[in-house]
């Protein structure tokens, strides 16, 4: 999908930080800036590295100061907020387009000399490559200079003012490195020591909703400076009146070597390389959107969107996914939401089955990770659905593997793995997760939330949903379902027969007890005892229990609960997390921390449950064909959103009264994979026209 911005986008540098792009390099790295290049947050910058994949990342270009000389004139292209508002650059009233295809490029003018610059990270590596490149009349005497500001430290510190990049040439490149990260530089342009480190210090406007300081900086220590317009041809710098800029930085030697290499048989022009590594990321797009067999434009956005959140973790030596940019890293609960959206529907069967593996080897007692480790850090087990969703997701797999791809030792683990989960969870395990004798599953006590409604603040619990949340039933009853199937396909009758008489009790005390008079279903139900006010509140949880493989909802019920989410929680970028009519519902998100938490699950909207929404729509539809062709309408509102905020993203909440405007994650996983599911479902009604 393309998106055009132009000087309407940014009458002012504020207006100019509203919108911004990602980029990821597979490995939890990534790069992020606004579209007239500035870092208005502390997590923007060109090149944040994975020292280790996918969660120690460290901010190693923050940004890069430009500057256009015209004859005796300098112009600053570059746009930047200062700590002190008195030096912020603003370069964007030179800025003509901005363009976003998958890769970032802009189009500056002064003095009639026009400057494109483009940029890419190099899918696999920790490596960045920019490009600038200059037009001027004949006889026009111009040349760019450009100033990288460096961090060389972690993603959510500041600079170490008192540790030294120390800088070196090393095979013609420039080598720079403190005592944790090295940095390679290869250019075209001419390098120039600065004569200290300058620190600067910058202000981010758009870290205050998010409760943070709003500061930070980066350090210079050399200028590089292309060929000037009227100069011979200097190893094809200047062509014409045109003058090239080449910078690529990576972190490892021998992907540099390689560079060099290609460089070398294309007789020393660094501008080849950069082309090479431009279209490389494209085709590499182009054949995810291929991959996921969407008809839909915005469809195939969500592929590519999607599929960013793929990461190797070399913790485990597999694949995982990160649960959302630039905030979070790969946490259990995500991960298996997203599994779905971020694999199977782009075709990424390989990095499924990675996916399941890295899981199955933490399972401890029944429950599936919620955090990984880093470094000495512990495994974090606090979630009562990431193993109820990863049964589920293991089916899912299962149904989509062929023949061909079918591994039956890997097959046979994690039916094993699958099936212990159930017998823990039967006779109880940690977190006070258990099995009660209405064969209804119960979950929490004390501080421990284990829901994805989860927040916590300090004592404080803003949503305490302990004892039998519905999403959790419903999951439950799949997954025993699940498991039961599984068996017989092994030939285990016995088990599976005793699983069948278990989901039989579960459905019928989850009908009993979960459904109100007008049809809909509590929230959560109290460990002991009758529901209670917090049971009654309307929230979109109860929209999982109509999309799970095995349902216990029938039509008739559906449609009743589909109805009330329509009129209370829907709105076109998600659902909100509490009906818009309750005395505790917080119709906006931001402030201090406590503000923030206090309305983060109290009506916020969510975009992931949109998806459910949607699929549900056409799977209890009496004319589903029809239904999908609704639903794609509806999806296609989706260009807004994708159009602001993160370009080409989904975020993870929007404000619960007016959501026009992205908060939190500006690119969330399960936002965009579950609205990826949801045009799968459709497309596939519209031209089958059956329920999925």
């Amino acid at each position: 999908m393309d998106f055009y911005l132009g000087r309407s986008d940014w009458k002012t540098l504020q207006r100019g930080e509203e919108h911004s792009f990602l980029l990821v390099n597979g490995l939890g790295g990534y790069c992020s800036q606004t579209v007239i290049g500035s870092n208005a947050r502390h997590d923007h910058n060109l090149l944040t590295a994975a020292l280790v994949a996918p969660t120690k990342r460290f901010a190693m270009v923050r940004r890069i100061e430009e500057i256009l000389h015209v004859g005796s004139n300098a112009y600053r292209l570059d746009s930047q907020a200062y700590v002190t508002s008195s030096d912020d650059a603003a370069g964007f009233r030179f800025l003509d387009s901005f363009f976003y295809d998958g890769l970032p490029s802009w189009e500056y003018m002064a003095e009639g000399v026009r400057v494109t610059k483009r940029l890419t990270l190099v899918y696999g590596t920790n490596s960045l490559a920019i490009q600038y490149q200059l037009y001027a009349d004949e006889g026009v005497d111009a040349w760019i200079e450009v100033i990288p500001v460096y961090g060389f430290h972690s993603k959510n510190d500041r600079p170490l003012t008192y540790e030294t990049i120390s800088c070196r040439k090393k095979a013609d490149r420039l080598f720079m490195s403190t005592k944790e990260a090295s940095l390679y530089l290869d250019t075209d342009g001419d390098i120039e020591s600065m004569e200290e480190e300058q620190v600067q210090w910058y202000r981010f406007d758009q870290d205050g909703p998010d409760g943070r300081d709003g500061w930070g900086g980066g350090r210079k220590i050399h200028k590089i400076k292309s060929a000037h317009t009227t100069e011979e041809d200097i190893d094809k710098r200047v062509l014409n009146g045109s003058v090239m800029l080449n910078l690529i930085y990576g972190m490892d030697e021998n992907w540099m070597n390689i560079q060099r290499e290609r460089e070398e048989k294309t007789q020393n022009d660094l501008s080849a390389v950069f082309s090479h590594l431009w279209n490389q990321e494209h085709e590499r797009q182009k054949a995810v959107m291929e991959q996921s067999g969407r008809v839909s434009e915005t469809a195939r956005q969500l592929a590519v969107s999607a599929q960013a959140h793929l990461t190797r973790r070399d913790s485990t030596d597999g694949m995982s996914i990160m649960a959302g940019f630039p905030f979070f890293g790969d946490w259990g609960r995500d991960t298996m939401i997203a599994f779905y959206g971020c694999t199977l529907a782009i075709g990424q069967m390989e990095a499924a089955k990675s996916i399941l593996q890295t899981f199955m080897r933490y399972c401890r007692r029944g429950i599936m990770p919620n955090l990984f480790p880093e470094g000495k850090d512990e495994v974090m087990y606090n979630t009562v659905d990431a193993s109820l969703l990863f049964i589920n997701a293991l089916w899912e797999y299962l149904q989509h593997v062929t023949e061909k791809e079918c591994d039956p030792s890997f097959e046979a683990e994690a039916i094993k793995t699958a099936e212990s989960i159930i017998s823990w969870y039967k006779k109880g395990t940690d977190y006070n997760i258990h099995m009660e004798e209405d064969g209804l599953l119960a979950a929490g006590n004390g501080l421990w939330q284990l829901t994805w409604m989860d927040v916590r603040f300090g004592d404080i619990l803003p949503t305490p949903r302990h004892g039998k949340p519905v999403e959790i039933n419903a999951y439950w009853y799949n997954a025993v379902c699940i498991v039961r199937e599984l068996l017989k396909k092994q030939g285990e009758e016995e088990k599976a027969a005793r699983l069948d008489v278990l989901s039989e009790k579960i459905k019928k005390s989850f009908l009993k007890k979960f459904t109100k008079p007008d049809g809909t279903l509590y929230d959560v139900l109290p460990e002991n005892g009758e529901p209670d006010d917090a049971s009654k509140q309307v929230r979109c949880n109860e929209i999982f229990a109509l999309t799970m493989p095995f349902t216990m909802i029938e039509a008739k019920q559906a449609k009743a609960i589909l109805a009330q989410v329509r009129r209370e929680l829907y709105t076109p970028v998600g659902l909100r997390s509490l009906s818009l009519y309750d005395p505790q519902f917080h119709p906006h998100y931001g402030g201090t921390q406590f503000e923030r938490d206090m309305a983060y699950h109290q009506g916020t909207v969510w975009a992931y449950p949109l998806g459910a929404y949607y699929r549900a729509c056409i799977r209890f539809s009496d004319e589903p064909k029809q239904t999908a062709k609704e639903v794609l309408h509806q999806l296609d509102q989706l260009n807004a959103a994708l159009a602001e905020g993160c370009l080409g993203q989904i975020a993870e909440i929007y404000d619960g009264e007016c959501p026009a405007e992205s908060r939190g994650c500006f690119a969330q996983a399960w936002s965009v994979a579950e609205l990826l599911r949801a045009y799968e479902d459709a497309e596939t009604a519209v031209v089958f026209g059956r329920n999925i």
